[in-house]
C-alpha cells in the first residue's frame, strides 16, 4: 500500500497577527457581493442538509459547531468576510471559489492517465468522458436512499429520465445502481422525423446490477424499475421516419409492470446491432411483457419474460397477454429471440401481425411453460424459424400455430397439454416445413399431434411433414398423430415414427387421419394399416430405375436369375439361357420390368415362376413380373407381356 500524508481535517481562520483567530466571526455570502447583507446557505454536512447559522463563530481558530472544531460546506462560488471577537476586519474576499471543509473541485484536479502518449486532463473531464453516467448522479441523498430500501415510494422518473436524456446527449452509458426505482414510464432519447433530426449515429447501453433469480418476484435486490401506470416502464421513440434511434444495448434490468393496453418493454425502433438481454420483464397487469416493432438483426437473448399467472395452472383461453412480441410496423426481418423463457401468457411468441412483413426472423432455444398457446407465426411472416425450443405447460391451447409462408417448425420438444400441438392450417399458405420434432400428445382427449391443410383447385401448395416423432397415452379416445384435411392437398409424410408402435387405443384414435377430399393427398405420403405404418405414392406418377448393366447367362445360376437393385432391367444374352425362378433380395412385394433384345432368354413357367396362362416367355419383348418374398423363396407372379 502506497504512503498516505497527513493533512489538518478542518480549516483554521488567522487574526491579523498569524494567530489563530478566537472567538471571532466568519460571514459568507453571494460571490461579488459584502457577504454581511447578502448571505448564502451554508451547511455542516457535504450532503447540504445541515444548515448552519451566520456568523459563524470560531475556536481557537476553527469554525465551531457547538464547541467543536468542523467543516463549512457550500455548493457555489462565495464572498467571505473575517472579522475578530471586537468586529474588526480581518480580511474580506468579494469572489473565491476555494471550498472550506477540504472539498476540492475535480476541474481544479490533474488527472494524469498511464501509458506511453497518454494525455493528462482534469478528473472531471475524467469523469465527464471515460466513466458511465449513473442515475444516483441526479438524485438527492433522501431520493437515493429511498431508491436503496426498494421502498418504491418516491417517484424518480424525472430523475432517470434526465441520465438517460445526459448520456444521449454526451454520447454516455448509463448505470442503474441496485435499487428499486418507481417511475411512470421512461423514454430511450434519440429520433428520426425525416426532416433534419436524426439520431442513428448514437449509440447507448442501458444496464443495472443484475436481478438474482428470476422467478423471485419480491424486488428487494438488484436493479428494479416499476411502473404501476398503464404505460411502459421503457419504451423508445418511432420517429416519422421508419427508422432506428441508434444502436442500444439493454441488460441486466428488472423491469416491472401493470400495464392493460401497453407492454412493459416497448422498443418500436429498436435496429441493427441492438440488444435486449439478460433482463427478466414482469407484467402484474393484463397487457403484454416485451414488444418489438420496426427493427431488423436485432437479438433478444437470455431474459425471461412472465406475467402474475406464471405460476397458476387450468387457466385455459382465460390468460391474458403475450409474452414475446415481434410485430414490425415496415417490412424488415432477420430478429433473433433465444434462449429466453416466456411463461403464463395467451401467447407466448408471436412473430409478425402488424402493417409490415416479418422475414426470416428466429426464435431459437427458447421454452414456453405454463401457456395456452406457445408461438403463432402470423400471415405475414416469411421463412420464419422456430427451433430447438422447448414447450411445456400447454394450458389447452396450440403449441406452434403457422399461418405464414415457407416457415419452418424444427427440431422442438413439445410436452403434453396443448389441444393440437402443431397446427397449420392456411389453405394458401405454402412451403411449411415440419421437421425433426417430438410430440407428445399425452392424455388430451381429441388431442391432435399435426393439423395441416393444403387446397386449391388444382391443388394446395406443397407441405412436408419429416422425421418427427409422435407420443400419446394409450387408450386415450380421439388422438390423431397426424390430421390432414384439405381439397388435393400437396403433401410429403415421411421418414415419422409413432410411439406406440401398434395400432393406436382408444376410441377414435388413430395415427394417421387423412380427411382431405377431391383426389385426395398429391406426394409421398404415410398410411397405416394395423400395426404398420408405409409410404405411398399418391396422385403421382412412377418412372422406373434401369440398371447401368444389362443381365446376361452371367447373372444366371442353375436357372436363378439374381436381380439387382433397381425396377428395369434389359436382358441381352449371348446364348440360350432359362430362367425357372429369381434370387430378388430381402424386399417383399418387389414389381420388376424386364425387356428382352433377343431371343436367347426363356422366363419358363414353374412352381416359383407363375406366368400367364402357363405360357412361358420368349424375347424379344418386355415381361413385368411382381415378385413377393415368402420364408426363403422368391415367387414370380407375371402381371403382363408384350413381344415384339
Amino acid at each position: 500500500m502506497s504512503a498516505l500524508s497527513v493533512k489538518p481535517p478542518f480549516p483554521i481562520f488567522t487574526d491579523t497577527a498569524g494567530q489563530p483567530l478566537e472567538d471571532g466571526f466568519v460571514y459568507i455570502g453571494i460571490a461579488n457581493q459584502d457577504p454581511v447583507t447578502n448571505p448564502i446557505n451554508v451547511y455542516w454536512d457535504a450532503a447540504l442538509t445541515i444548515p448552519a447559522t451566520q456568523p459563524i463563530r470560531t475556536l481557537a481558530g476553527y469554525p465551531s459547531r457547538a464547541g467543536t472544531p468542523t467543516v463549512l460546506y457550500v455548493n457555489s462560488n462565495y464572498s467571505i468576510t473575517v472579522k475578530n471577537k471586537n468586529n474588526a476586519l480581518v480580511y474580506q474576499s468579494l469572489s473565491t471559489t476555494e471550498r472550506y471543509g477540504g472539498v476540492v473541485f475535480a476541474s481544479d484536479v490533474l488527472y494524469d492517465p498511464a501509458g506511453a502518449g497518454a494525455v493528462s486532463t482534469t478528473v472531471q473531464e475524467k469523469l465527464r468522458t471515460g466513466v458511465d453516467v449513473s442515475v444516483f448522479d441526479f438524485m438527492t441523498a433522501a431520493e437515493i436512499a429511498s431508491v436503496q430500501s426498494y421502498s418504491f415510494g418516491t417517484d424518480v422518473t424525472l430523475q432517470c429520465q434526465a441520465a438517460l436524456d445526459a448520456a444521449h446527449a454526451n454520447n454516455m452509458n448509463v448505470y442503474f445502481p441496485a435499487g428499486g426505482y418507481l417511475v411512470t414510464g421512461l423514454t430511450i432519447p434519440g429520433t428520426v422525423d425525416g426532416v433534419g433530426t436524426d439520431d442513428r449515429n448514437k449509440g447507448m447501453r442501458i444496464y443495472g446490477q443484475g436481478f438474482g433469480e428470476p422467478f423471485v418476484h419480491l424486488n428487494t435486490g438488484g436493479t428494479v424499475i416499476k411502473s404501476v401506470t398503464d404505460a411502459p416502464v421503457l419504451q423508445d421513440i418511432l420517429g416519422t421516419a421508419s427508422s432506428s434511434n441508434g444502436t442500444i444495448r439493454i441488460d441486466n434490468i428488472r423491469f416491472d409492470g401493470t400495464s392493460s393496453s401497453e407492454p412493459v418493454v416497448k422498443l418500436t425502433s429498436f435496429y441493427g446491432l441492438s440488444t435486449f438481454h439478460n433482463c427478466v420483464v414482469y407484467q402484474r397487469g393484463t397487457g403484454d411483457g416485451l414488444r418489438l416493432g420496426w427493427g431488423a438483426t436485432v437479438w433478444v437473448h437470455e431474459c425471461y419474460v412472465m406475467n402474475k399467472d406464471w405460476a397458476s395452472y387450468a387457466l385455459g383461453a382465460a390468460r391474458v397477454g403475450t409474452g414475446i412480441a415481434y410485430i414490425p410496423t415496415a417490412d424488415n426481418g432477420l430478429v433473433t429471440i433465444s434462449k429466453c423463457t416466456s411463461r403464463g401468457w395467451l401467447t407466448a411468441y408471436q412473430l409478425a401481425g402488424g402493417t409490415g412483413t416479418a422475414y426470416a426472423a428466429c426464435i431459437d432455444k427458447c421454452e414456453a411453460s405454463v401457456v395456452y398457446n406457445g408461438a403463432i407465426l402470423q400471415s405475414n411472416a416469411d421463412k420464419c424459424v422456430v427451433s430447438n425450443s422447448y414447450f411445456e405447460g400447454g394450458d389447452g391451447g396450440v403449441g406452434i400455430n403457422n399461418l405464414g409462408d415457407y416457415n419452418t417448425i424444427r427440431d422442438n420438444l413439445f410436452f403434453a397439454g396443448f389441444a393440437t400441438v402443431i397446427q397449420d392450417l392456411g389453405t394458401s399458405n405454402k412451403g411449411t416445413l415440419i421437421e425433426g420434432n417430438l410430440i407428445a400428445i399425452g392424455a388430451t382427449v381429441g388431442g391432435k399431434g399435426i393439423d395441416i391443410t393444403s387446397s386449391a383447385t388444382f391443388g394446395g401448395y406443397d407441405k412436408s411433414i419429416t422425421n418427427n416423432s409422435f407420443t400419446y397415452t394409450a387408450g386415450t379416445a380421439g388422438v390423431k398423430g397426424v390430421q390432414i384435411s384439405g381439397t388435393s392437398p400437396r403433401l410429403l409424410m415421411i421418414g415419422n415414427s409413432f410411439d406406440p408402435r401398434g395400432a393406436w387405443t382408444g376410441a377414435g384414435s388413430i395415427k394417421i387421419d387423412d380427411q382431405s377430399v377431391d383426389e385426395g393427398p398429391f406426394g409421398i405420403i404415410t398410411q397405416e394399416n394395423g400395426d404398420y405404418e408405409f409410404p405411398v405414392l399418391s396422385s403421382g406418377a412412377l418412372s422406373l430405375f434401369r440398371s447401368s448393366a444389362d443381365l446376361t447367362e452371367s447373372n444366371v445360376t442353375a436357372n436363378n436369375l439374381s436381380i439387382p437393385n433397381g425396377s428395369y432391367f434389359t436382358v441381352a444374352a449371348t446364348v440360350a439361357t432359362t430362367v425357372n425362378r429369381f434370387s430378388a433380395g430381402a424386399l417383399e412385394g418387389r414389381v420388376v420390368v424386364f425387356r428382352t433384345t433377343n431371343a436367347n432368354t426363356t422366363f419358363a413357367d414353374t412352381a416359383y415362376n407363375q406366368l400367364a396362362g402357363g405360357i412361358s416367355f420368349v424375347g424379344p419383348g418386355t415381361i413385368t413380373f411382381f415378385i413377393d418374398k415368402v420364408g426363403a423363396d422368391n415367387y414370380a407372379y407375371e402381371l403382363c407381356r408384350t413381344v415384339f
